[in-house]
C-alpha cells in the first residue's frame, strides 16, 4: 500500500512539473547578439519576454515583457547585464517610468494614463 502511495504522488509530481515546463526559442542575430523568446508554459504560443543576450550570455539591450493577452508590461534596458535607460511599466490607468544607471536607482515618475 506504501509503494502504491509513493508512486502516485510521484507521478503527481512529475506530471505537475512537466505542465510547468516553460517555452524558450534563441535565434543567433548577429555574432554578439542571440535573441530570446520566453513563452508562458501555459500557452506556447503566447510571448511572456523577449529580448537580448550578447556574447558573453549577458542581458543586452531592450527587454520587453507582456501579460497573457499580449499586453506589453515593461520594457527595459540593458547593457552587459546592468539595468540602464528608462524602464517602462504599464498597469491599468497609470506607467511608471524608472530610470537606472550602472544597476542603479536613479529615478521614479508616475504618470496617469489617458484613454480618449
Amino acid at each position: 500500500m506504501k509503494a502504491i502511495v509513493k508512486l502516485v504522488i510521484l507521478l503527481f509530481c512529475v506530471t505537475a512539473f512537466s505542465q510547468g515546463q516553460q517555452h524558450v526559442e534563441y535565434k543567433k542575430v548577429s555574432n554578439n547578439l542571440i535573441k530570446a523568446t520566453y513563452y508562458f508554459a501555459d500557452n506556447s504560443n503566447a510571448i511572456q519576454s523577449e529580448g537580448f543576450f550578447n556574447d558573453k550570455n549577458q542581458l543586452q539591450g531592450m527587454w520587453v515583457s507582456y501579460d497573457t493577452e499580449g499586453n506589453k508590461t515593461i520594457i527595459a534596458y540593458y547593457d552587459k547585464g546592468k539595468k540602464v535607460g528608462v524602464w517602462t511599466y504599464f498597469k491599468d490607468d497609470k506607467i511608471n517610468f524608472v530610470t537606472y544607471k550602472d544597476n542603479k536607482l536613479i529615478g521614479v515618475e508616475e504618470k496617469a494614463l489617458v484613454v480618449n
